[in-house]
């Protein structure tokens, strides 16, 4: 960035520049994902499965014995994410408005929506196998984090489901709460699943916060309580609409306890510069981010996905 491309940041009479990188942005993958630090290249997660019921035993009867079952294996591979800005000397020194001063924090917000976009991808491509987006990613059974077949490896009988097309409304909430709570382990016992979170795009807040903050049931003109105040916490993701590559009319409910959706980052160095370098005797300053992280899921299980679309 130089003088002859910006040359009303050098007019003393312009008061300010607007850009839209300084507005902050909520980091909503924190709240959504369990994040943790890696150390290595990749990630490796590996499922056991639990236990089956007890048994009754008779007086003086032998105990019986149960073996745990390895589950599926998933792997998580980091991918690196950068970008720089270069800007000669007398841009820096010359500017009125202090908008190259700013430039550092707009690279480092840069850096948020990009994170932000590849944690939500995996919602925004979930109904797809093999994930899409900057988020692809290959499940332990091979399906789409929302499918209608998810398989168990230490119960090859056991096919489960946690996906739906329907919109919006009571109904197919309850649908979602009930299909949630009845999901099974891999040796076929309850997970006493709890689900907590409804995670929806800008476009459905209303539909969503009417929903489920209600003091009474929504559209009925019966007096009765609404069983979902309380019960679900509505969270709003912009990076979930169709503004962000996702869709409009797709929600979500987890369980942010059961929920295996995991964030790795392996490198966050923040903002790195200014240095001068190769650009020395050009007197160009420059600044860069370089990040490298994972995200993805190691069960389906604790989460549930609609399109929203009635297909």
């Amino acid at each position: 960035m130089n003088r002859d491309n910006w040359a009303d940041l050098l007019d003393e009479n312009i008061r300010t520049v607007y850009h839209l990188t300084e507005s902050g942005v909520e980091q909503m993958r924190s709240r959504i994902f369990h994040t943790e630090t890696s150390s290595s290249d990749d990630e490796k997660d590996s499922a056991a499965s639990g236990l089956s019921k007890l048994v009754e035993t008779a007086e003086g009867e032998s105990i019986s014995y149960e073996d745990a079952k390895q589950g599926y294996d998933v792997r998580y591979i980091h991918k690196k994410f950068s970008k720089g800005i270069k800007i000669t000397e007398e841009m820096y020194e010359d500017d009125q408005t202090n908008v190259m001063k700013k430039m550092p924090s707009a690279l480092a917000r840069s850096k948020v929506f990009t994170m932000e976009q590849s944690a939500a991808d995996i919602f925004n491509h979930g109904f797809t196998a093999g994930g899409g987006g900057l988020a692809a990613f290959t499940s332990g059974d091979g399906a789409a984090l929302f499918s209608a077949s998810h398989t168990s490896s230490a119960l090859p009988t056991l096919v489960q489901g946690n996906l739906t097309t329907a919109d919006l409304d009571e109904d197919s909430l309850e649908v979602a709460l009930v299909t949630m709570r009845a999901t099974k382990d891999e040796k076929g016992e309850l997970m006493l699943v709890q689900p907590d979170v409804l995670l929806v795009a800008p476009a459905l807040e209303k539909e969503a916060r009417i929903l489920v903050e209600s003091m009474q049931r929504t559209g009925t003109a019966n007096n009765d309580i609404n069983p979902y105040k309380g019960k679900l916490e509505v969270v709003v993701w912009d990076y979930l609409g169709t503004a962000a590559g996702g869709s409009d009319t797709a929600w979500f409910v987890l369980d942010s306890t059961q929920h295996s959706l995991n964030w790795f980052t392996r490198k966050d160095t923040g903002i790195v510069g200014p240095s001068m370098d190769d650009s020395f005797d050009n007197e160009i300053a420059k600044w860069k981010v370089s990040c490298r992280w994972s995200v993805g899921f190691s069960d389906w299980r604790g989460v549930y996905g609609s399109l929203g679309d009635n297909s």
